[in-house]
């Protein structure tokens, strides 16, 4: 690779635009992953029009990495994709599939990506004679799929890229395959495996390529995320990291980050640099992972703070169904006692989290704390005894969740797992998706709406001032999960307070 790049350079040095174009043409990875983007860049468009007309390998390349070299009045195109031969259709696709992704718009990119013959059809070999063609659009398609939510997918072509034996120069094709993997595992699938991927990585030999200092950023974020027993430590090096250059995969690593700000106590922390994210656009746009994670979180923060009015009204730009929203949106209505519609959609969104050990556990979680709610006492013993097989113990962020939200069903789980919740444990409060414990002042209000009276009758009848009930029947509405009298009423008949 630093061959080609000292070839390309002293050619645009020299002013050869001849072998420049045929370096684009025949060497195109090496090239682009060598040579800055920043530099290449400038090559492209100190070369003539009309020469780079004459070569459509290195005219598709131009642009992609220097979109404007051929904007000029006479137009260029090189044609459909459909009527192109396949070595140029290759490119076109993966030019597409690229811009596609980038202006946010992810079914398509997939579509386009998972089409591509290096794709679809068998490896004919484990050594990449493509020179590192075939790994790159792997990648391409794995990253594709995994803003998209499709971590299954995404973890069988990183999969595909680590079975292939890349040349020495494009190892970096690989340390990205085995970092991205590790952080998918570390979030939804098996934790083994994402410290399998993470050693792999941190013993790859570096390449000379820009790509590595970006890769270096993303290695010492996992290095942070993965490590046991020091939660607090973890989650101040993985704030500091995200002030850094994140990259397309920061959708995940918002999600990592809100895991460790769970673990080490530090939420508020945690929802203020997303909330900074968000209000600098990130994801403003998109769809998949890049356009819902932010929102998501948010609302889930505010669910785990008992603020289940903030937490609706946060989660109703989130319209993909990807897992990390479907976790949000379900566990919204648990608690505001929509949980027959959350059983139907956590049974329907089985197949999301097949193989994924830790998506798994948290959808069985959620079917137990929905079964849990419902008043069903057959199904949610054996939504419980579900969960019990899963193992819990090896699912500390699972398990704080749940200390939140329903330390009762934790306290059920707690006898059937052994070292599931630490024997000196104790529960300070009810959980926001337990039974909400009413004062007294609260219950008198919730019997003034019950009998249809306005805030002014009922604060004439209890002798308060107009403002303490109103406070009062804030405190009510919160605790019940609720936005008016009307359906505070329909949620305490429900739980028997009146």
């Amino acid at each position: 690779m630093r061959d080609i790049a000292g070839r390309a350079t002293a050619a645009w040095l020299a002013g050869d635009a001849d072998e420049l174009i045929r370096l684009m043409a025949t060497r195109s990875i090496e090239l682009w992953f060598t040579v800055p983007p920043d530099d290449l860049a400038r090559m492209i468009s100190d070369l003539p029009p009309d020469r780079l007309r004459l070569s459509p390998e290195a005219a598709l390349a131009s642009r992609l990495l220097a979109p404007g070299v051929l904007q000029d009045p006479s137009g260029f195109s090189v044609g459909r994709r459909d009527d192109l031969p396949p070595h140029l259709r290759r490119w076109m696709a993966l030019m597409e599939g690229w811009q596609a992704r980038h202006r946010g718009d992810l079914e398509t990119a997939f579509e386009v990506l998972r089409g591509m013959p290096e794709i679809t059809e068998t490896d004919p070999t484990l050594v990449d004679a493509t020179r590192g063609v075939r790994s790159l659009i792997l990648n391409q398609t794995a990253l594709t799929a995994a803003l998209s939510g499709r971590f299954r997918e995404a973890l069988a072509l990183y999969q595909r890229t680590l079975c292939v034996q890349s040349a020495t120069d494009l190892t970096f094709l690989l340390r990205e395959a085995h970092l991205r993997s590790a952080l998918i595992h570390g979030i939804y699938g098996t934790p083994d495996a994402a410290v399998a991927h993470l050693t792999e990585a941190q013993g790859l030999e570096r390449s000379p390529s820009w790509v590595e200092p970006r890769l270096d950023a993303e290695q010492r974020f996992l290095e942070a995320f993965l490590r046991e027993g020091e939660p607090e430590r973890s989650f101040a090096e993985i704030l500091q990291l995200t002030y850094g250059r994140m990259g397309e995969i920061w959708p995940l690593q918002l999600l990592a980050l809100h895991r460790a700000g769970v673990l080490a106590d530090r939420r508020v922390d945690s929802r203020e640099r997303i909330e900074a994210l968000r209000f600098a656009g990130l994801g403003a746009g998109s769809s998949g992972l890049p356009g819902s994670v932010p929102q998501s979180l948010l609302a889930l923060d505010s669910l785990l703070s008992g603020n289940i009015p903030k937490a609706r009204e946060e989660s109703r730009t989130v319209t993909d169904l990807s897992w990390p929203s479907r976790v949000v949106l379900d566990l919204i209505r648990i608690a505001s006692g929509a949980t027959k519609t959350a059983i139907a959609d956590l049974n329907a969104a089985a197949p999301q989290t097949a193989g994924l050990r830790q998506a798994d556990r948290q959808r069985t979680m959620l079917l137990a704390l929905a079964q849990h709610r419902s008043g069903n006492a057959l199904a949610a013993a054996a939504a419980v005894e579900r969960m019990s097989l899963l193992n819990l113990e090896s699912g500390q962020h699972e398990v704080a969740v749940l200390r939140m939200l329903s330390p009762r069903l934790l306290g059920t789980l707690g006898d059937l797992v052994p070292g599931l919740r630490a024997p000196d444990a104790v529960v300070v409060r009810p959980g926001v998706l337990d039974d909400p414990r009413l004062t007294t002042h609260e219950l008198d209000v919730l019997a003034g709406l019950a009998r249809g009276e306005t805030r002014e009758q009922i604060a004439s009848s209890l002798f308060r001032s107009v403002n303490t009930v109103k406070t009062h029947q804030r405190s009510l509405y919160r605790k019940l999960g609720v936005s008016s009298g009307r359906e505070a009423v329909l949620r305490a008949t429900e739980l028997g307070y009146l």
